[in-house]
């Protein structure tokens, strides 16, 4: 049942969290920006505005295998473009650079994938099925538009039941509440749009209790949902036909949910996602001690005030947080890096 809560709750983080190849790229690269903690490209070196190279550099083809890192192939064209990006169009050929960057680059590029790694093997079944549940939501709510007329003729609606039940609850206003609303909504016709012609039915054999379509429900599925709903006085069992069908139906919108997504979204989707996610759930269980937040936030200080900068430092207190997720994302990518195999072709 855990796993049922957890992908039918999955809406209400809709747009917490936008997941995208691009997306994933720039957190990382935000992630990466002290170059003494983190594996940077260094370009200190390089005359990125000189005339051609002048010792011999034998230029691959797109194609070609340029390094693996921990098995994976990362092909020249994924490196050149990674590059191109990285330095603002300045350099965009991999093949020019020196043996160290060309590592160093390989480093920074390789965080998403072994994130990836990590997240495949220390993600639970349960995680990773509501993962592409969010992200084909996302996907789904970008494709349906509410307006803001539509949302307010709800809203109308219910203070309207208010009034004639004489509620004296207060009700919070239109403009507090429209963008929560909208989502209802576009969660109410995403569901709705999923259940269109759904066919339920009871099987009662073999350990399967019912069909959602063309999905099975164990009846272990549904004696944890029958005990998460009734708190362990309902079982399949025991229940009536009315009420099993009642479940059922209730069950549908996940399993019909899961199922579009495992159809629908193409591998990179779920990838970065998995990701993004492991990226995520490493950093908010990783501690940072406040002697180490404290010494960061001195180090902010002395620089700004070596820099003679007119913008304040904000308090400790103001900062605390923010230096200890960026602190704590370091730590995760020199985890990531500790590990990491690259080698060279």
């Amino acid at each position: 049942m855990n796993r049922i809560l957890m992908i039918l709750g999955i809406f209400f983080g809709l747009f917490a969290n936008s997941v995208s190849a691009d997306g994933l790229t720039n957190n990382l690269n935000n992630m990466l920006n002290k170059k003494e903690t983190t594996p940077m490209v260094d370009l200190s070196n390089l005359n990125v505005n000189a005339k051609p190279v002048q010792r011999k550099v034998k230029t691959r083809s797109s194609k070609a295998v340029v390094a693996t890192v921990n098995g994976h192939k990362i092909i020249k064209k994924d490196a050149d473009t990674y590059l191109k990006n990285r330095t603002k169009g300045k350099v965009k050929n991999f093949d020019l650079l020196p043996k160290k960057q060309r590592v160093r680059l390989l480093q920074e590029m390789s965080i998403s994938t072994l994130a990836l790694d990590a997240a495949k093997k220390e993600l639970s079944e349960q995680e990773k099925s509501a993962i592409i549940t969010r992200v084909w939501m996302q996907k789904e709510a970008l494709k349906t538009k509410v307006t803001d007329e539509q949302a307010k003729e709800i809203y109308d609606q219910m203070v309207q039941r208010a009034k004639d039940a004489n509620s004296t609850k207060q009700i919070p206003s239109f403009d507090s509440i429209k963008d929560r609303m909208k989502m209802q909504i576009v969660e109410k016709q995403i569901v709705g749009k999923v259940m269109k012609g759904v066919e339920l039915k009871i099987i009662d054999a073999n350990m399967i209790a019912g069909s959602i379509n063309d999905i099975y429900v164990s009846i272990e599925d549904a004696d944890n949902a029958l005990n998460s709903i009734s708190k362990g006085k309902a079982s399949w069992a025991k229940v009536s036909d009315n009420d099993k069908m009642k479940l059922l139906n209730m069950i549908a919108p996940s399993k019909l949910i899961e199922a579009a997504a495992k159809k629908d979204l193409k591998s990179k989707d779920t990838e970065v996602a998995f990701s993004n996610f492991w990226m995520q759930k490493k950093t908010m269980k990783t501690e940072v001690s406040d002697k180490k937040l404290r010494s960061a936030y001195d180090k902010i200080k002395k620089s700004s005030k070596k820099a003679k900068s007119k913008q304040k430092v904000p308090e400790f207190d103001q900062l605390k947080n923010t230096l200890k997720m960026q602190i704590a994302k370091e730590k995760v990518i020199a985890y990531l890096m500790k590990n990491a195999k690259i080698k060279l072709k």
